[in-house]
């Protein structure tokens, strides 16, 4: 059993970035202008980890590190990170909410959306 904030080792066997996400803020006039607002510069950061995964312990493992997270609240290094991203460890949280786990054929297919922190 982990406890908040332990590094998530678990080699994903797919990973997917998501586009960018930016924090702009469209607002209309009184004239029926749109006004833009950039909030910060820098963007988010998410990536869906998949796995197929063969023994209910290791889908047991993946389960315990998102639940010892609190789902999102906890911040954590990602210490498996392909070198096609960033080839070093990144800080960051699950989603709240993206963890699907879907068994196939006595193995599981888990799935989880990690968002870098800003």
């Amino acid at each position: 059993m982990g406890s908040a904030g332990d590094a998530f080792a678990v080699q994903p066997n797919t990973v997917v970035p998501h586009a960018p996400e930016y924090n702009n803020v469209v607002s209309q006039t009184e004239s029926m202008k749109k006004e833009y607002y950039n909030i910060s510069a820098t963007a988010v950061e998410k990536w869906d980890l998949l796995f197929k995964v063969n023994t209910s312990t290791e889908m047991n493992a993946i389960l315990t590190h998102y639940k010892d997270q609190s789902s999102g609240y906890y911040l954590f290094s990602w210490t498996s990170v392909p070198a096609y991203i960033s080839g070093a460890a990144i800080s960051g949280r699950w989603v709240p909410g993206s963890l699907k786990i879907t068994p196939v054929s006595n193995k599981w297919k888990v799935s989880l959306i990690f968002e870098k922190a800003v």
